[in-house]
């Protein structure tokens, strides 16, 4: 029986366009292109350049650190001032609330591949991409017990587009027309600050998912990708899918995976404890196992 090509898998979905979503993203990339000529005429000042820098590390971290290695995969567990520091920083990326991201990619974890993976790369990149964004049917929230009555996370549901709209609208037209900017300045900085940062945390899905090596499991088509770094560590795909309780994305040496040190720093500074780190008896069997060509599975502990 042939394979069925990913735009013959999507026909078989039952597509639904989530208006939300895409009047959302059209408008978020309608603010970046608009962005374009006004830096060639208006430029951006240094206080503006540093807001979206910054806040493009702190909502990125916001995602990597608290969203999906701490909530989603338990590999760490913070102090409660830094999970509320953490829950709003990740408001700078605006990827929905925690709980909605949490249960999505648990889904993806546990049906990875297949037609119950919400962002199955097998029915085509930009399916993975961003498509399934605007066109599938939004799945039922389901999180494990552990999180069921978290406070930080319910505090954030209650409070999250306020405080996206004071990160990424109030405060950039605020330093726009403190630098003597016109007030829309700062909202199609804002615009192409969130369109670039939505991109590489979809690249996650996509990109990491069909370039890059498979030293660790070939049962994913998830993959390492060292050459993309701006996802502040989640590029090292292939070793999350085989060890995704493991605090560290990136294990060798020279591997640059932010989210990590950030981790370790705050766990030498008492406000991180429990880090979970897989045995280097298991990375070492698995790396022997993976050039041997056998297909053996490592046990993972649960989360």
């Amino acid at each position: 029986m042939e394979r069925a090509t990913p735009a013959e898998r999507l026909t078989q979905r039952d597509l639904v366009i989530q208006l939300p979503a895409v009047i959302f993203l059209s408008i978020m990339h309608a603010l970046a292109l608009a962005c374009i000529p006004y830096l060639y005429f208006y430029g951006a000042d240094s206080p503006e350049i540093a807001y979206h820098v910054v806040g493009y590390f702190l909502g990125g971290f916001g995602i990597t650190a608290l969203y999906h290695r701490a909530w989603t995969h338990n590999a760490v567990q913070y102090a409660r001032s830094v999970e509320y520091i953490l829950a709003v920083c990740s408001t700078f990326c605006i990827q929905m609330p925690a709980r909605q991201w949490i249960s999505t990619h648990i889904k993806h974890h546990a049906h990875t591949d297949s037609e119950d993976d919400p962002h199955n790369i097998e029915e085509g990149f930009w399916w993975a991409h961003y498509e399934w964004i605007i066109l599938a049917p939004l799945p039922k929230i389901e999180l494990p017990p552990r999180l069921e009555n978290h406070p930080v996370i319910a505090w954030q549901e209650r409070w999250y587009w306020p405080l996206s709209f004071t990160v990424n609208i109030a405060i950039p037209i605020a330093i726009g027309l403190a630098c003597g900017a016109p007030w829309w300045g700062g909202l199609l900085l804002s615009g192409l600050r969130l369109t670039i940062t939505s991109h590489m945390v979809y690249a996650v899905n996509s990109v990491c998912h069909v370039w890059g090596k498979r030293p660790w499991t070939h049962e994913v088509t998830a993959r390492d990708v060292w050459w993309f770094p701006f996802t502040l560590g989640e590029q090292y795909h292939n070793y999350h899918h085989a060890f995704p309780r493991d605090y560290r994305h990136g294990v060798g040496k020279f591997d640059f995976d932010p989210t990590k040190w950030l981790i370790a720093g705050l766990a030498k500074v008492g406000l991180a404890r429990n880090l979970f780190a897989m045995p280097e008896r298991r990375i070492a069997e698995t790396r022997k196992m993976m050039s041997e060509g056998t297909t053996e599975k490592v046990p993972v502990p649960a989360e």
